[in-house]
């Protein structure tokens, strides 16, 4: 009838994570997940840029262009 508040059910006391006063702790804020959607594409697009222009410059210098 009412639903069973045990999150964890049976899994081993090693894998749950460790709660502190104000729950777990060691698990990312919702305001830090929020930065990292937008901060991990930007991140992606620019170490894909400088990879490009990285090999860019190898092709340039070895074709003598």
């Amino acid at each position: 009838m009412f639903s069973n508040l045990n999150l964890d059910g049976h899994t081993p006391m090693r894998v749950q994570p460790a709660r502190g006063a104000w729950g777990p702790r060691g698990v990312p804020g919702t305001r830090w997940k929020k930065f990292q959607r937008i901060i991990v594409p930007i991140i992606t697009v620019a170490i894909g840029v400088g990879l490009f222009f990285l090999g860019r410059m190898f092709y340039l210098i070895l074709t003598g262009g």
